[in-house]
């Protein structure tokens, strides 16, 4: 299973940039020292500190904590027709990360549907060719180099294929924006675009119905357990309410492919998410 793409210390980190709290604030709000917070910050665990901060943050002391002890990790998911890639990517000269790219086929009709590109397309145009399927499209959540970096190598693939994102990308005139809210056909499935922001300010999400569940391809709107970054506290408050609104609104059951991490659902985000778990979160799970 794919590892989550947060830490509880990541998740902290997220909702501190998103309130606006630097350290000296957070210790202050928290009422505690500088050097509790920055010594909690690098990872070391307390439930004390974790529920002070949470409450400060305005995330789910319970979600949080269950995260952090790792009791809490979404179940191995499947849906039919849907294949996750995984790539790596420099996140700074001492980490690298992984970043998912999703196909959605439809063997009846030998197509596919590409989500996001990843930084490498050799895995992904393999399986494409060993299954004898044509991409029929592409779809950009939104335009950071680890989820484009790999477009040109599916255009010489595949140069037929349409490129759909928020906007058209500046670099390929063969890109066009897709309207939200519209639904496109592709065989038995349709696919409608959802308006994500907050991560970006073009992010959305692609949601797909005629699978054997409910399925909306995230990008990094939401992770399990967490969300993408935001660089203001504008950009935070737009992701927490275009996130509630166009994603945890869904049915339950819906699955949530995102950018990062391993797939999960609405009600697992409802119930596990510090950014969004309800008061009342696994009371009796604790």
């Amino acid at each position: 299973m794919i590892p989550l793409e947060d830490s509880y210390t990541d998740i902290l980190k997220k909702a501190s940039i998103g309130k606006g709290y630097g350290e000296r604030k957070l210790a202050s709000r928290c009422q505690c020292s500088l050097s509790d917070i920055q010594t909690f910050f690098k990872g070391d665990y307390s439930e004390r500190m974790l529920e002070a901060v949470a409450q400060v943050l305005n995330l789910n002391p319970k979600a949080l904590k269950m995260h952090a002890l790792g009791h809490s990790n979404p179940p191995e998911i499947e849906v039919n027709a849907l294949k996750s890639f995984q790539s790596k990517f420099p996140y700074t000269p001492e980490l690298t990360l992984s970043v998912n790219h999703y196909l959605v086929t439809d063997e009846a009709r030998k197509t596919a549907l590409l989500f996001d590109t990843g930084t490498t397309a050799s895995e992904c145009l393999a399986y494409l060719q060993r299954e004898n399927l044509q991409l029929e499209a592409i779809c950009i959540t939104h335009q950071h180099r680890d989820h484009t970096y790999a477009l040109n190598a599916y255009r010489t693939a595949f140069p037929q294929a349409p490129i759909y994102a928020a906007r058209a990308l500046p670099q390929i005139k063969e890109s066009q924006a897709i309207r939200l809210g519209n639904e496109y056909p592709f065989g038995t499935y349709t696919l409608k675009a959802l308006a994500t922001p907050g991560h970006t300010e073009d992010g959305i999400s692609f949601a797909i119905s005629g699978l054997d569940r409910p399925l909306i391809l995230v990008g990094d709107a939401l992770f399990a357990h967490s969300q993408g970054g935001t660089q203001s506290k504008e950009a935070f408050q737009l992701a927490l309410k275009s996130n509630r609104t166009h994603l945890l609104s869904q049915a339950e059951e819906t699955v949530l492919a995102p950018g990062h991490g391993p797939l999960t659902t609405v009600a697992h985000e409802l119930k596990f998410n510090p950014f969004y778990a309800e008061t009342e979160c696994a009371r009796s799970t604790l």
